[in-house]
């Protein structure tokens, strides 16, 4: 037998009963639970005499009588699947002092206490089964025998619907296969074994039998929620994609890929009961526009217009990629960032057509193909395209250290830009065209909701030109090295008393006044954000910091003139770290000339004077 069968088999075989995609076993039906809700809510508001079964009973013999084709049960245990659905939250595990949520108040008040009228109301079904999870604390079992299972279940059956259907053309699963996977999946991350049980099943039908031995254990309460999706065709054999609904299911799967944090369930029944969809949690917790109501097929008509290329330059440690940070974008999932260097290619940064080996099933041979794996640019262009509501950032770090021409090669021309922040121009590529867009021919642009962000060390210059006609196409922005603002701009040095702030401008003054008459170039300065306030609380701080600020000063910044800064007494750089390491106080600035030590001390007893002056300023306002 197939290894994943035997697996899958030896799987249900140790599995308690009901471990699996689990709710009670009631009815199911939206609107006939809303009615036990009403029923609840009456019972709550208005101070009775009979019990919540017994009131409960007496109303919904009283609908019968008015709908008697109403096939509406008196079972007041079926506020349970009310709880699974958000329209109450279970307070004591009693339905009596359940809290009725805001879903069941939107429903009332769309249908007026109409239930039947589901019409009225069937997007809130939709929105409220696609945010069930299994299993959470509403099922009395959650951390028992279903402990194992925690997962979005009608995004998993979305998910494997989908491939099935990109794979054979047929967005349908049997109802066995269905099943199947209701037994055997305890995680979203797990579709790809539900794919191949169903691959491997279709191609060993002798094995069904031995599956169906197990039947017992699968709960079907979930098969009969299905039924109210407007996604899904359920019948008594099979359950499928409409196929009006495939681009809208493509969407929201993609959506809940491209989160994988998001959708998290520490707060999980306060969302559950509250109006928000499955995909306004991910909008509320990153800030940015809704999408779609109706999640439609992608439109640049409503697409965001900012893209822009902006190139942020300044010196070594000035906050540049701070700034990428706290000015444009801190969510990852809605950046790709990358680092250029002399080896960096156009194919590193679009993406190259690579060879695939697989394993063939029936042969045993290895097969070798070859498919296009797209690059950073490629993929942030994909997700721009495809998700036109929010902002999307390609980050490129030290774009100077790589050949940037050469690198961006055709795609220069994608970067001059409409008003709206589209590219003016498209270009020819059919392997980006086909990733992206799926259609070969098309020509490939930047959208508007696409903006490029690079830095540059202006300090490093003279590793590649970018060329006027390169610059020319980018928003430049300096960023000013102002160590005032930096968090740690009062951290002291060690026990040197001296803070980094006093330290970062008395050496780049030196820099400022040696740069006429020497090599040396105010791009060497040392920027606010050079070395951080975790290097400066180190374990070692004296070793770091030496390696890291005495050294650059020494290798780089200083290198042609180190008798501007340096102390001649000493001649190499193991003599200078030895000097500032293992000295204390102001005495590890010896390594400096006497003057910028002098200079140092100065700017030490005059912040720490400072200081003093506003503490007493503060005792006597104060008193």
């Amino acid at each position: 037998m197939d290894s994943i069968l035997q697996r899958k088999l030896d799987q249900l075989a140790s599995a308690n009963q009901l471990e699996c995609w689990y709710i009670v076993k009631q009815s199911t039906d939206f609107d006939k639970v809303c009615y036990l809700v009403s029923y609840l809510d009456e019972y709550q508001r208005k101070n009775n005499s009979m019990s919540l079964e017994d009131l409960i009973k007496t109303r919904v013999a009283q609908l019968k009588s008015e709908h008697p084709d109403f096939g509406i049960s008196a079972n007041y245990r079926a506020l349970r699947v009310a709880a699974y659905f958000g329209l109450i939250e279970m307070q004591d595990n009693t339905y009596q002092n359940s809290k009725i949520t805001d879903v069941y108040r939107e429903v009332f008040e769309r249908c007026g206490g109409n239930f039947i009228d589901t019409d009225s109301y069937s997007d809130i079904i939709q929105r409220q089964i696609e945010k069930m999870y299994i299993s959470t604390s509403v099922d009395e079992k959650f951390e028992d025998i279903r402990k194992n299972f925690r997962l979005y279940p009608i995004m998993l059956l979305y998910k494997v619907l989908l491939e099935l259907g990109r794979a054979t053309g047929e967005y349908k699963i049997s109802l066995s296969e269905y099943r199947y996977i209701v037994g055997t999946t305890e995680k979203f991350e797990d579709f790809l074994d539900a794919l191949l049980l169903i691959r491997v099943l279709r191609n060993n039908e002798e094995s069904l039998s031995e599956f169906e031995q197990y039947g017992t254990k699968f709960d079907n309460r979930m098969y009969q929620v299905l039924k109210q999706l407007a996604t899904l065709s359920v019948d008594g054999k099979s359950i499928s994609l409409i196929p009006d609904c495939v681009d809208e299911v493509a969407k929201k799967v993609y959506l809940f890929e491209s989160n994988p944090n998001i959708f998290e369930t520490e707060n999980y029944l306060d969302f559950l009961g509250s109006k928000k969809s499955l995909f306004d949690l991910m909008t509320d917790d990153i800030s940015a526009k809704n999408l779609d109501s109706n999640y439609a097929k992608i439109s640049d008509a409503k697409r965001v217009e900012n893209g822009k290329n902006i190139l942020l330059y300044g010196v070594p440690g000035c906050g540049k990629s701070y700034t990428i940070q706290r000015d444009y974008c801190d969510d990852p999932s809605k950046i790709e960032r990358i680092v250029f260097h002399p080896d960096y290619m156009n194919t590193d940064l679009v993406g190259q057509i690579l060879p695939t080996v697989f394993l063939e099933e029936e042969s045993g041979e290895k097969i070798i193909t070859y498919k296009f794996t797209p690059g950073p640019l490629t993929r942030i262009l994909k997700k721009a395209y495809e998700d036109p509501g929010y902002e999307y950032f390609l980050i490129i770090e030290e774009i100077n250290r790589g050949n940037a021409p050469a690198i961006f090669g055709e795609l220069f021309q994608l970067l001059d830009r409409e008003p709206d922040g589209s590219s003016s121009y498209g270009i020819s590529n059919e392997n980006i065209a086909d990733y992206v867009y799926g259609d070969k021919s098309r020509l490939v642009s930047l959208p508007s909701n696409l903006s490029i962000l690079a830095t540059m060390n202006t300090a490093d210059q003279n590793v590649f030109t970018l060329d006027t006609a390169f610059q020319r196409r980018w928003r430049m922005k300096m960023i000013i090295n102002d160590v005032s603002k930096a968090k740690h701009a009062n951290e002291p040095i060690l026990d040197t008393g001296l803070t980094w702030k006093d330290f970062n401008e008395v050496i780049n003054d030196q820099i400022l006044s040696s740069n006429q008459s020497t090599m040396l170039s105010e791009d060497k300065r040392l920027g606010a954000y050079f070395i951080t306030l975790e290097d400066l609380t180190a374990e070692d701080p004296a070793e770091l910091f030496a390696e890291k600020v005495i050294k650059y000063l020494w290798d780089d910044a200083f290198k042609f003139s180190r008798a501007k800064l340096f102390n001649k007494d000493y001649k190499s750089l193991e003599e200078v770290v030895d000097q500032f390491v293992t000295q204390k106080g102001l005495e590890r600035f010896n390594i400096f000339l006497t003057e910028i030590k002098d200079s140092l001390k100065a700017r030490k007893e005059q912040t720490s004077a400072n200081i003093s002056t506003e503490q007493v300023e503060e005792q006597v306002i104060a008193e």
